[in-house]
């Protein structure tokens, strides 16, 4: 007998008949897979800002944050952002929603702001109800507040918010400046905050 002969696996070696199954198996595996789930594109990242309080402010000044291009922005007639920041006389952090700054002629959108007792860091998803709407949210520093913003850019989305997690880590009271982070997910709908491509 060569060795050829010796190493040539038989017709009926059990091999033959695992493989299909386990072939089957993978594609009902794979097949289990909603091919219509929305899927994420941008990555939450924690970003440092600096912003003016609104009050007592001069108007080039930034004095908000504008979720859509995670960057800060200035309080104008354009309503271009979600939250602005102000100080009350306490030295307290004062977080206004966009409709309560001022009314747009295009329409205000709905902007929920809600605290937390949680760490900035540990704040892994956003709540899906208990935020308070149009209204004016004082937290202190260190303190972590969750933010709900409605967006015109995600009008056709089921969910049409993105949410967004802020702590003040810093105020300068003479200079009536505001020191902080904030991980904005741009992902219409998507209430995961922690850091990476979310994945809800």
């Amino acid at each position: 007998m060569t060795t050829r002969n010796r190493l040539r696996r038989p017709a009926h070696h059990p091999f033959r008949r695992v493989l299909p199954a386990l072939l089957a198996g993978v594609a009902f595996v794979g097949a289990c897979e909603d091919p219509f789930k929305l899927k994420a594109t941008d990555e939450n990242q924690s970003q440092p800002f600096v912003v003016h309080a609104l009050s007592g402010s001069q108007l080039a000044y930034v004095t908000a944050l504008f979720f859509p291009v995670k960057q800060v922005a200035r309080v104008d007639g354009a309503f271009a952002f979600d939250v602005a920041f102000d100080l009350n006389t306490a030295g307290d952090i004062v977080l206004l929603p966009v409709g309560l700054v001022g009314q747009s002629p295009g329409g205000n959108r709905r902007v929920g702001i809600q605290r937390t007792t949680t760490a900035y860091d540990a704040v892994g998803e956003a709540p899906t109800s208990g935020y308070a709407v149009d209204t004016a949210t004082v937290i202190k520093r260190g303190e972590t507040a969750v933010v709900q913003a409605q967006e015109s850019l995600c009008a056709a989305s089921l969910a049409p918010y993105l949410y967004a997690k802020i702590v003040v880590d810093s105020v300068d009271l003479a200079q009536r400046t505001i020191v902080g982070r904030v991980t904005i997910n741009t992902n219409c709908g998507f209430r995961s905050l922690a850091k990476g491509l979310p994945g809800f």
